[in-house]
């Protein structure tokens, strides 16, 4: 049964979907033991859940769910309908036409289109694999409410694809640049995560598998007031920082620091302080998802109960999940990664082919389409670790 959400709170940020991730992986490292039981009710009770989950995600035809296609073109009609024009400029000033991009704009010519209104151009659902993959979601306003798929205005802050393989050899993270420029179905060329706004959660979904042609099997999403408790639960923790700078009264030196809950909120919310922006914003993120789970390790969390089932009760109500996404299935899908001593997380962005400037002057990430193509053979053939040689992790 679904568990109703609470009423948004203000000033809530995606960048707490680095929440997602440790509560994800914490439960699922106790996934064998003599304490799953009692740690796993702490996770089922206390998440909230996507209200009517199936209609988080696409029909089987790529179609979006009837109860979310009004939303969309009651939307598509306030927006004027799509941006027609496809043409972009780049940065780098390259020119990146290419038999499948003749235009250049780092989308598939067999995936663009404009609208009319209507119900989004259908692209079949790509087929279920062993692997798993993990749609984790921040956004200013909690994705997994009833209202999420009407109120207009709600935008997919992060977004991340965590990616684990059957054999459960190794988990890669995937981070997706909210201004990446791709094809929303129905809509057109829009920033990826203007998904959400235009036509919800379905749509959102719907635009990375597309992207990506890669089956997204669950969705989570994460409020950030569990991502201070977290840090101050653990007596905070001790981060490798990348690049010394100074944000909201804040000071980070490059190098280990340790940072309590507020300061490490505040370090990874930061982005207009670099001169690649978000970029290195992404990075200090995956800094510190590195620094907490050090940091969980050298204190022995993971292998005391008490105290792990504590941080799952703490963290718990500040996560939205599908029903799907329960704690049974996690401890199903880590069991491989628990078995395996040479287990690891990597981490890794969407490939692009840098900056540039939409037709009605948005900045946006132009997507590498060729190196997009290696990552998608790589999720659906279980070749990340050869996509990972070639191409390199953060």
């Amino acid at each position: 049964m679904s568990v109703q959400t609470p009423a948004p709170r203000k000033k809530k940020t995606g960048r707490n979907i680095l929440l997602v991730i440790l509560a994800l992986l914490l439960v699922a490292a106790v996934g064998v033991g003599a304490y799953v039981y009692s740690i796993g009710s702490a996770w089922n009770n206390n998440t909230q859940k996507i209200e009517n989950s199936e209609s988080a995600f696409p029909n089987e035809d790529g179609s979006i769910p009837t109860d979310q296609l009004d939303t969309f073109k009651k939307n598509m009609a306030e927006e004027g309908q799509a941006n027609k024009d496809v043409t972009i400029t780049n940065d780098s000033g390259k020119d990146l036409s290419s038999d499948i991009d003749k235009n250049g704009n780092g989308i598939l010519d067999a995936d663009e289109e404009s609208s009319d209104g209507s119900q989004p151009k259908n692209h079949e659902r790509p087929a279920e694999t062993g692997a798993t993959n993990i749609l984790l979601m921040g956004s200013d306003s909690r994705a997994g409410t009833a209202e999420s798929a009407t109120v207009k205005g709600q935008r997919a802050d992060s977004l991340m694809l965590l990616h684990v393989p059957e054999d459960g050899s190794n988990a890669y993270l995937i981070s997706i640049m909210r201004d990446t420029w791709v094809n929303i179905p129905g809509y057109g060329p829009a920033k990826i995560n203007a998904a959400l706004d235009h036509g919800g959660v379905a749509l959102q979904v719907s635009a990375i598998e597309q992207l990506l042609d890669t089956r997204i099997d669950h969705i989570a999403e994460v409020d950030f007031e569990g991502f201070k408790g977290l840090v101050d639960s653990m007596d905070g923790v001790t981060v490798n920082v990348p690049l010394s700078f100074e944000g909201d009264g804040y000071t980070y030196t490059a190098g280990p620091q340790k940072m309590d809950g507020e300061e490490a909120l505040t370090f990874v919310r930061q982005r207009y302080q670099f001169s690649d922006g978000d970029y290195q914003r992404v990075r200090n993120q995956r800094a510190f998802i590195r620094g907490v789970f050090d940091t969980l390790k050298s204190r022995g969390v993971l292998n005391n109960a008490t105290e792990f089932k504590n941080m799952v009760t703490t963290m718990a109500p500040y996560l939205t999940v599908d029903e799907g996404l329960d704690a049974g299935s996690i401890v199903s899908i880590a069991s491989p990664m628990i078995s395996n001593p040479n287990f690891g997380l990597k981490m890794m962005t969407l490939p692009n082919a840098g900056t540039g400037w939409s037709s009605d002057g948005q900045s946006i990430v132009v997507v590498d389409l060729n190196a997009n193509q290696e990552l998608s053979n790589a999720l659906k053939n279980e070749t990340m670790d050869n996509y990972v040689a070639t191409h390199g992790a953060d």
